[in-house]
């Protein structure tokens, strides 16, 4: 996989109209846009003094009938006994253009970025091809795979930058009328590390537009700087906003 053939593949997907998203955009409308905001503040005294807050912002749009684009960003702050210990925020966008129902060529850029986590930030720019299984009502089920470029920052020396390939899986269900669980896996394979991340959440509908929301996270880095952990995860719940 040389660089060469690397920003040639990219150069296909980005040429077209460009937005922000995460995962492979298997929910995007028909027609229009949908998004949602997402907040959670958790606030404990006493014999312990915690504070944590989160937020996500996730913004879908049919650019015309086979692209789709989209945006999402988050944030995630943890302080205990007025000392901040964890501090995380990401953005991603993607598009995806449908060859035919079910299959799709898709291109993203990503980054993260954590003030307590094995590297600095992490960066990254993919183009790959998705199938789509089936998507319905009920929930949805998607795989693609692709290749790209990352670069891992480290807090001290010298940063990795390397070609990586990218796995995607990205699965729906609506469990009763009002509650809906979804299951994101990301996988980047590269010749420096191997990145494992998995986003699992259930939403219960409270109203038309607010639903309560639970999700955990989980991000694993196979090569990490001495004295870092290989696994991150991430606990949160909130209050989301439909749109």
């Amino acid at each position: 996989m040389t660089m060469k053939k690397t920003f040639a593949a990219l150069a296909v997907i980005f040429a077209a109209p460009t937005a922000f998203a995460d995962g492979l955009l298997s929910d995007a409308p028909e027609e229009g846009y949908i998004g949602n905001i997402d907040i959670g503040y958790i606030s404990t005294s006493g014999n312990t003094e915690t504070e944590s807050m989160n937020g996500e912002f996730n913004w879908t749009a049919r650019a015309s009938e086979n692209w789709a684009t989209g945006i999402q960003i988050t944030g995630v702050t943890n302080s205990s006994e007025g000392t901040r210990d964890a501090e995380n925020y990401t953005f991603s966008w993607n598009n995806r253009y449908d060859l035919t129902e079910k299959s799709f060529f898709y291109g993203l850029v990503d980054y993260m970025n954590d003030y307590f986590g094995a590297y600095d930030y992490q960066a990254g720019a993919y183009v790959g091809y998705g199938h789509q299984f089936y998507k319905s009502d009920d929930g949805h089920l998607s795989l693609g795979f692709g290749l790209g470029y990352r670069i891992n920052a480290v807090f001290i020396g010298e940063d990795e930058k390397e070609n990586v390939l990218r796995g995607d899986f990205d699965f729906a269900h609506q469990l009763t009328d009002t509650a809906r669980f979804t299951q994101v896996i990301r996988a980047v394979w590269g010749d420096e590390v191997d990145t494992y991340t998995s986003k699992s959440a259930i939403t219960t509908k409270i109203s038309e537009n607010l639903a309560m929301k639970l999700a955990y996270l989980v991000n694993y880095n196979s090569v990490v700087p001495a004295g870092a952990e290989k696994t991150d995860r991430t606990t949160t719940v909130g209050i989301s906003y439909s749109f």
